[in-house]
């Protein structure tokens, strides 16, 4: 007997040699449950083959505003759901020996300006093309790629990426996949066509028929929440400029200091009025707009009527320069059909602003800091979209809303120094971070950089930063208003006079958010916080602000 079970143990370790630690597993609770039947008196359990393991998943993202994270992050959800072992990350800091571990990547990413790469991703985009590129020749790749395509390089990164991926030796999943500001139909798509595939390759996996009966809706611009309007206070009294402070009753919904919330929009009554007048169009005439039957005026309230876009202007033959669409058609074919208006134009896409409060101190509400947009077009007033939907705004009314996320620009650890640097209503998100540090007690020193044009009418939340510094919360506060004297000073220029003590806290583990317009005043930010590095610590400023970057301590939420 004992010849016997030493010539099987000798068997059974041979066979176990060759099996996946998978399949050892799966063999270890098959054991068990065997050994439960015998004790139990019972049956053995029925012997099945394990199933095969599927290839792990890393899905990528690289996002400035927070719309690829939240496509990476949704895709992820299904993914797991569909069987598959997922890895979600962000590109900020992602490691290259990281990448060329991945068997599987899906890699979501938008495109910044005209076709700049967003901060967390430039770290990745410019090693993919480099010589230091990993060895990818054992990986497949799929590429969703955002943008915007009013500017010209639309959807330049997620290109670069897709190039760079392949030259690295890594095989397409699937051809690049592009979506516009509009960009729900075309993620959908890309994750359906990317969860086949894989299914494909992996039986056990779901396909996306499967996966879609089982997710779960969340607030989100395709379903948004309806927000109850507790107030609208003007912080300006300049007519000719107008900020507007914005206070939603938002109970159930979950947001931290820094993420953005996005107001679902439809065109103003008289916007659309004016449209018709200018094409003698039928307000009643029907359209078909995603698949259903619409009156033109009701398909219209959907559309963008404001920001126009290249392809528009073209095929409406508007006239250039600027202006809405009632003042840029001039004349118009009289072959111009009403379906033919409601095709050349965009979707109406959601508007994002920065949050202006913290949960904790501002339980069951959500704060915004508005500018309005105004201007006058041949004799007629004419207001953004969303900001001039807040200035009419009354409490009691009701906001179409969601929350956006924004993992990028998150506060630092209670203890660590915070340089902010906000003009205008780039100081939304500093005002929730002095809440949310003020009500969790954070020890952290805080300095902000404010500018606008006038003290008397722009210093926006003046009272609220006054007593914050007033009472040690706010430790330094440096202030540029540009039309108060004779030469324009702006933010940059004070943090050139603070130079030395710029240096100084950087030098103290400071982290440096940026906050606001993207065009201009980030740049010129940018180059004067290089030119303090360089003078203050003889180093190239450009290398020192990427290390921080790649340290999570240089933050920017431009637009």
């Amino acid at each position: 007997m004992t010849q016997v079970l030493n010539q099987l143990t000798q068997a059974v370790r041979e066979q176990l040699s060759q099996l996946s630690s998978d399949d050892l597993r799966w063999l270890s609770g098959y054991l068990a449950g065997l050994a439960d039947g015998k004790a139990q008196g019972g049956q053995a359990p029925v012997l099945a083959a394990p199933a095969a393991a599927s290839r792990p998943l890393l899905v990528l993202y690289g996002s400035q505003t927070g719309n690829a994270e939240g496509v990476a992050k949704t895709f992820a959800e299904a993914a797991k759901a569909a069987g598959l072992s997922v890895t979600l990350a962000s590109m900020a800091g992602f490691k290259a020996k990281k990448l060329s571990e991945a068997q599987d990547i899906a890699l979501v990413v938008s495109t910044h300006g005209d076709g700049e790469a967003p901060d967390d991703a430039i770290a990745l985009h410019e090693l993919l093309g480099s010589k230091r590129a990993p060895d990818l020749s054992q990986t497949r790749f799929s590429v969703m790629a955002l943008g915007d395509s009013s500017y010209p390089l639309f959807c330049q990164t997620g290109k670069d990426f897709d190039e760079r991926l392949a030259a690295a030796g890594g095989e397409r999943l699937l051809a690049i996949k592009e979506a516009d500001v509009d960009f729900q139909a075309n993620v959908q798509a890309w994750q359906d066509e990317l969860l086949s595939a894989l299914a494909a390759a992996v039986p056990q996996v779901q396909s996306a028929a499967e996966v879609s009966s089982t997710a779960v809706a969340q607030p989100t611009r395709a379903n948004p929440l309806s927000a109850e309007v507790l107030a609208v206070q003007p912080l300006t009294i300049d007519a000719g400029h107008e900020v507007f402070h914005l206070e939603l009753d938002v109970p159930s919904l979950s947001y931290q200091p820094g993420d953005a919330l996005g107001i679902v929009v439809q065109q103003s009554d008289a916007l659309v009025q004016a449209v018709l007048d200018a094409t003698r169009l039928n307000a009643d005439e029907i359209v078909s707009l995603d698949g259903k039957q619409l009156r033109l005026f009701d398909a219209l309230k959907g559309k963008e009527l404001t920001v126009l876009h290249p392809k528009t202007v073209a095929q409406l033959q508007l006239s250039e320069g600027e202006g809405q669409l009632p003042e840029r058609i001039r004349t118009r074919s009289e072959s111009l059909t009403a379906q033919q208006l409601v095709d050349a134009l965009k979707p109406l896409a959601p508007r994002l602003y920065s949050i202006a409060s913290s949960p904790n101190e501002a339980e069951g509400e959500v704060h915004l800091t508005v500018a309005l947009v105004a201007f006058e077009a041949e004799g007629n007033a004419r207001f953004g979209v969303a900001s001039g939907l807040v200035s009419r705004l009354q409490a009691g009314d009701q906001v179409q809303v969601y929350v956006q996320p924004n993992n990028r620009f998150r506060l630092p650890d209670a203890d660590k120094p915070m340089i902010m640097i906000g003009p205008g209503t780039g100081v939304a998100p500093f005002r929730a971070f002095m809440q949310e540090r003020e009500a969790t007690e954070a020890v952290g020193r805080n300095w902000l950089f404010f500018g606008s044009r006038n003290l008397r009418n722009d210093f926006l939340y003046q009272t609220e930063w006054q007593r914050w510094l007033n009472e040690g919360l706010l430790s330094k506060l440096s202030l540029a208003f540009s039309r108060d004297q004779q030469d324009k000073i702006y933010v940059q220029h004070r943090l050139q006079e603070q130079g030395a003590d710029v240096w100084q806290w950087l030098n103290d583990g400071a982290y440096l958010y940026v906050c606001g317009d993207a065009e201009r005043m980030a740049k010129d930010v940018h180059q004067a916080l290089a030119g303090i590095i360089e003078s203050h610590g003889n180093t190239d400023g450009e290398t020192y602000l990427n290390d921080l970057r790649a340290q999570g301590r240089y933050l920017r939420d431009v637009y």
